[in-house]
């Protein structure tokens, strides 16, 4: 009996461009990579066919849904290299992976004060944070700040209380006030870097780094073929 092959649902495109920034003045780095995915359009597909929801335990201005088995397995594993040169991880180390898709929907009127100014997803510098655009038009990309009072770009686990405690203050002050998302014009924090939201460019970073998407006023759609559809992950270098 003849067996056949499993066909990877998802190919690396073969044109995969990698480029490597860094942001600000303390020069976190940025991995920046195109043309990602030979079908891109497989991933809208899937979005499609998902189960969106508001998730529960984030402050994430939208709708999650589960990504496919095979994306990690595609993606992660192909960048493996870039990534560990990137981010100085170690050759023999397992990389786990955690990811979801996102809907960017919350517009302006209905955010929460929280929802309006930059974050960073944890103080642990070795944790990297993956934000992959699936989406064509005129949506925003992901934004990179400075705090004013502090000075930081990036908050690990020695800035986090001092840090916690004065962006809470200022937070309390401004209210439930603000016409605009995280931006160019902030009080509190400067815009020092932004990569572009552009379709079937993937981008990694420190989760750690102060950062935003860059979202309109009005929100976007929950068309995945049509909003501000990503696929959104973290990963994690443990050793063997």
């Amino acid at each position: 009996m003849t067996v056949a092959l499993a066909v990877p649902p998802l190919l690396i495109g073969r044109e995969i461009r990698v480029q490597l920034r860094h942001i600000g003045e303390e020069r976190q780095p940025l991995l920046v990579v195109d043309d990602v995915l030979a079908d891109p359009d497989a991933m809208i597909d899937a979005a499609r066919a998902a189960e969106f929801y508001t998730p529960p335990h984030t402050n994430y201005p939208g709708l999650n849904a589960n990504l496919p088995e095979a994306y990690y397995r595609t993606v992660v594993t192909a960048l493996r290299g870039p990534i560990a040169a990137a981010f100085g991880l170690s050759s023999d180390a397992v990389l786990r992976y955690f990811g979801f898709f996102a809907l960017a929907t919350t517009g302006i009127a209905d955010a929460q004060p929280i929802q309006k100014i930059p974050h960073h997803d944890g103080p642990d510098p070795g944790r990297l944070a993956m934000v992959h655009y699936l989406c064509r038009g005129d949506h925003g990309g992901t934004g990179f700040f400075r705090h004013k009072a502090t000075g930081f770009e990036s908050v690990d686990q020695a800035r986090q209380d001092p840090y916690v405690a004065i962006a809470k203050a200022q937070l309390a002050a401004a209210g439930v006030g603000g016409a605009a998302f995280a931006g160019l014009d902030m009080a509190d924090y400067d815009l020092i870097g932004q990569a572009e939201c552009v379709f079937n460019r993937l981008i990694v970073y420190r989760n750690h780094v102060l950062h935003s998407a860059l979202l309109s006023p009005r929100g976007a759609g929950a068309d995945p073929g049509q909003g501000r559809l990503t696929a959104n992950g973290f990963i994690e270098a443990v050793k063997p």
